[in-house]
């Protein structure tokens, strides 16, 4: 099930805070995923033992090329999507090598182009751990860096289009390129060929968007595919 009801007390106590638009909602919602993303991934473990040669997943937001590792394990073509130089460096050293990984040095959102990606201020310190922040969304100078590198972005629909085969599993961490591309999902899922997708979300950053995931979760529910959860942690 990929909407995931509060069950204990602890839990039902941060649904409610979940919704204040201020530093006490952001921290509910971290701690719910520190409650719920286990579950998550253990459901995607246990998916991906379903997963294997001839069918095709889609790592976008690879980063240093873990979950791609994880995922090419399987036997399944792989097509990773990092826009971080650095990071796409070091994913490189780890997956480049295996002959059903594809890795594309490119961002994915909901529409192609060129937009400019920001690295975490933290980068100059700890290079390989920051590179999981660099965004092409956000810009918040606390945070980020207020120059950037020029990264070509991919639209999701152009992804698929490009690979035309169903896809079997997604993994999707591309730090609130996200948001636009789950709206199309949820409003057309018949469009999207795909069997399961795992996305972190990261409305924390924008309030906005609090009550968009949260309908967005409780949708996913009724959706029988893509089967979406959004409790990556």
């Amino acid at each position: 099930m990929p909407y995931y009801p509060p069950q204990t007390p602890h839990q039902r106590l941060l649904d409610r805070a979940k919704d204040l638009h201020n530093f006490i909602g952001r921290k509910a919602r971290r701690e719910m995923m520190h409650q719920y993303g286990p579950r998550a991934v253990a459901e995607f473990e246990a998916r991906l033992k379903r997963v294997g040669p001839g069918d095709v997943c889609l790592d976008l937001g690879a980063n240093l090329g873990v979950f791609t590792e994880k995922l090419a394990a399987t036997g399944a073509l792989v097509h990773a999507y990092e826009p971080d130089p650095y990071a796409f460096e070091i994913a490189q050293k780890r997956v480049g090598h295996l002959p059903n990984v594809i890795l594309h040095n490119e961002a994915v959102a909901a529409t192609s182009g060129t937009l400019t990606l920001r690295r975490s201020v933290k980068f100059a310190r700890k290079p390989a751990a920051a590179t999981g922040s660099s965004t092409i969304v956000f810009s918040n100078p606390k945070k980020f860096d207020e120059t950037g590198i020029p990264v070509t972005v991919r639209s999701f629909r152009d992804v698929l289009a490009g690979i035309g085969r169903p896809i079997a599993m997604v993994k999707m961490d591309i730090e609130g390129a996200e948001f636009d591309i789950l709206r199309d999902i949820f409003a057309h899922p018949a469009v999207f060929d795909i069997d399961a997708l795992y996305c972190e979300t990261h409305e924390r950053s924008v309030y906005a968007e609090f009550a968009e995931i949260d309908r967005m979760r409780r949708a996913s529910d009724t959706m029988s595919r893509p089967h979406v959860n959004l409790y990556w942690p």
